[in-house]
């Protein structure tokens, strides 16, 4: 952003001393050094209000960061609990997200969250069967690959059979409209 402050709008050889000065040309120096202030505090406030901080949350508005190093980061672990039933998975609450079934669960999306088309959504869904197995359908839209245990294509129905830990992932590069699904892996207890 190019600043409006125009410092060449300031005449700093008036007053001329030794002469008889303007009073037009004070009212002209005070108009440029007022306007010069006002834009200077706007850009001011655009800068404290749009800043990364470090010391509160950041939201970037979908922009893109570039040539950026992370180190020593983390992500969200967003957990759903104990639940059945149908389950909204949100790419806004985080990508790893977490359920420990109590019955069968019907996984939806919430797609006016995943990012635009032309970017990749991902999450990343951990899933505890405790004590029993249950069954997880998934929407129509989502493309389920050969490895996900249990899939059944006619009724995009996952039988899981054994208790324990799943974990699947989920990804979109159009806004979630189709969504991809794999199995990471899984822990039979």
């Amino acid at each position: 952003m190019a600043s409006s402050i125009v410092p060449g709008n300031i005449d700093g050889a008036y007053p001329v001393a030794g002469q008889d000065n303007s009073s037009q040309g004070f009212r002209d120096n005070f108009t440029a050094i007022r306007n010069n202030f006002t834009d200077a505090k706007t850009e001011i406030e655009d800068l404290q209000n749009n800043r990364a901080t470090t010391n509160a949350n950041t939201s970037f508005n979908d922009y893109t960061v570039s040539r950026a190093t992370f180190k020593d980061t983390a992500q969200t672990v967003y957990p759903h609990g104990t639940t059945s039933g149908t389950i909204t998975l949100n790419h806004e609450n985080g990508h790893y997200q977490t359920i420990t079934t109590n019955g069968n669960i019907s996984l939806t999306f919430s797609n006016s969250n995943f990012p635009a088309s032309g970017t990749l959504g991902r999450i990343i869904l951990d899933v505890t069967y405790q004590n029993t197995a249950h069954n997880i359908v998934v929407s129509g839209a989502t493309i389920v690959a050969g490895n996900v245990t249990g899939f059944t294509s006619g009724t995009n129905t996952i039988a899981v059979s054994d208790t324990g830990r799943y974990l699947y992932e989920f990804l979109t590069t159009d806004g979630g409209t189709v969504v991809l699904m794999h199995q990471l892996g899984a822990v039979y207890v």
